[in-house]
């Protein structure tokens, strides 16, 4: 698969605590990550970049095979083990920065993170913490691979709210899981299916934070994802649509097909 990431500041905030990475740990794995920070002043930004590269880091350590050769026998449930144990690092991390700073601007800093690790053209796991989303497209369809760990969801879970309802509550983002936030931290895991139903169809992935879906409906998405444009120009339409909608977050993609 190929991978295009893009982030942006939005119209609104004054810093961008969004943070993303796309990493070719071998010729046929890569790891894309983003990661949504939260904290106020410079903890926002801390909080996601540590998450970010501690994570990327370990998913080397607990992943890269002795040899090449290996690749096509990694084990969905070696993939799943490293990307928890992986997630779970990072957390304790973040968490571990924050009890450091004696001044207390680190106070309540955390991160969402969601990553996608594709091997060849045929198989991707995801991991997720936080609100940050993975959607899968093919054709017209738009599936969220995704959970989101946040308070309106819970709603919407109990039926409490519609779908709909939590997109415009005041509650939308109050998450309920975030890395950092705890000493430690349940990751979601799965797997994505990526192979072709038929020929010529192509699968895309879309990773993104809440500042692009929170702003850009479903139809938006799915017109300018299978738009012929290349990779970069439909991140780099995603973000601007996102911002022509008053663009109050940050704003990250990263698109692969």
């Amino acid at each position: 698969m190929i991978f295009y990431g893009k982030s942006d500041v939005g119209v609104v905030r004054l810093e961008n605590q969004d943070c993303f990475g796309i990493f070719d740990i071998l010729p046929e794995i890569t790891l894309a990550v983003i990661c949504d920070g939260m904290g106020g002043n410079a903890g926002g930004s801390v909080a996601s970049r540590l998450a970010l590269e501690t994570f990327a880091d370990k998913m080397r350590e607990n992943l890269i095979p002795d040899s090449p050769e290996e690749i096509a026998d990694l084990k969905d449930q070696t993939v799943r083990r490293a990307l928890r144990l992986s997630a779970e690092e990072a957390n304790r991390a973040v968490w571990q920065k924050a009890r450091e700073r004696q001044d207390g601007k680190l106070d309540g800093m955390g991160t969402t993170l969601t990553a996608v690790l594709a091997v060849g053209n045929s198989y991707a796991w995801w991991v997720n913490v936080g609100d940050s989303r993975i959607y899968r497209i093919s054709g017209d369809e738009l599936l969220q691979v995704t959970h989101d760990h946040s308070y309106v969801q819970q709603l919407v879970d109990i039926g409490e709210l519609t779908a709909d309802q939590a997109a415009g509550s005041p509650y939308r983002n109050y998450i309920t899981r975030a890395i950092g936030a705890e000493p430690t931290v349940e990751a979601d895991v799965g797997s994505i299916d990526i192979v072709p139903g038929y020929t010529g169809e192509r699968i895309r992935l879309l990773l993104c934070s809440d500042g692009l879906y929170g702003c850009v409906g479903k139809d938006k998405l799915l017109s300018v994802v299978n738009s012929d444009e290349q990779l970069s120009r439909r991140a780099e339409l995603l973000v601007n649509a996102a911002r022509r909608q008053g663009g109050p977050d940050n704003i990250t993609v990263i698109l692969a097909e």
